[in-house]
């Protein structure tokens, strides 16, 4: 019915409920494809043992995000109440997962390409298990597509 990943990309975001509470955009079901719109960028943090807690012993690490332009958040249930503002955090930047060998389709030799641009990413969402996850939201991608901003040769005067 659909060739390439572009119409994917839109089923996607369809199949998405998004709706903002309290300033945030709710993004559910949680667990499945979804198109979001944002940077990608290459960015640079501490790894083990203690992802921060002690700089001079840590690993610095480099790894991918998606920074958006709106806080998202997923449903979230906490580990218990009074930790739902750790638990349940929103965040405006996604770390960003790719396939690895033997699956590697060539998405983060894409990405690199794409440093610091705007791009839709479509992936799957889950939320923060472990510190090596490094954000609150985490996303395994599956796509991803440059956005490009109409020239001003292409952009119709308004009437």
């Amino acid at each position: 019915m659909f060739t390439g990943s572009r119409p994917m990309a839109v089923v996607a975001v369809l199949l998405c409920v998004v709706w903002p509470i309290g300033g945030q955009v709710v993004i559910v079901p949680v667990d499945r494809e979804a198109a979001l719109a944002g940077v990608i960028r290459e960015v640079h943090g501490y790894g083990p043992p203690g992802y921060g807690e002690d700089k001079r012993k840590d690993l610095r690490i480099t790894y991918w995000v998606l920074d958006l332009p709106t806080v998202v958040n997923t449903s979230c249930s906490p580990e218990r109440p009074e930790w739902a503002s750790v638990d349940c955090k929103p965040t405006k930047r996604i770390r960003l997962f790719f396939p690895t060998l033997p699956m590697d389709n060539g998405l983060e030799l894409k990405a690199m390409t794409m440093n610091e641009q705007k791009a839709l990413v479509t992936g799957v969402l889950h939320r923060q298990v472990t510190a090596g996850q490094t954000t609150p939201i985490y996303m395994d991608v599956v796509d991803l597509q440059p956005l490009r901003s109409p020239s001003s040769a292409e952009q119709r005067p308004a009437h």
